[in-house]
């Protein structure tokens, strides 16, 4: 069983811009404001683990999953009988880059944990999507002036 409730977004950050935000332990508690910090290696490889702590919550143990640079990144948490996935995925369109983050819960117990864990990060994935870009847009300006 599967349960998955994604986000999309359009922009024109670049792949990079997104990447660095990705994958910068720096950056997703500035992206995610139910987040309070998040810890993992940089850069980050398939296999490593890291630690994020959102708040009022104990801290999560996670797995990147996938990793693949400008295309698309993923973690694991495991919960009881389920796991906790969040993909990501970019892609150029003709529109502009278009940003997904989604949320997946998999497992004899998602049908459970869905509603009960997925459902309050599915509600933050559209203000967590569009921080992640307009941070970019914010990077890549920075990064263009010299600071």
């Amino acid at each position: 069983m599967t349960w998955r409730r994604e986000y999309t977004h359009l922009t024109t950050a670049t792949a990079d811009a997104v990447w660095k935000r990705w994958t910068t332990p720096e950056d997703w508690a500035v992206d995610d404001p139910d987040l309070r910090e998040a810890t993992f290696s940089v850069p980050p490889r398939v296999g490593d683990s890291g630690r994020v702590v959102n708040h009022g919550t104990p801290a999560q143990r996670f797995t990147f999953t996938e990793l693949q640079p400008g295309g698309a990144m993923n973690f694991r948490i495991g919960l009881p009988g389920a796991v906790l996935s969040f993909p990501h995925r970019m892609r150029q369109t003709p529109n502009g880059l278009s940003v997904t983050h989604a949320v997946e819960v998999s497992g004899p117990l998602a049908l459970v944990f869905g509603p009960l864990v997925g459902r309050k990060i599915a509600a933050g994935l559209p203000a967590v999507v569009r921080l992640v870009t307009t941070n970019a847009l914010a990077d890549m300006a920075a990064d263009a002036r010299g600071e």
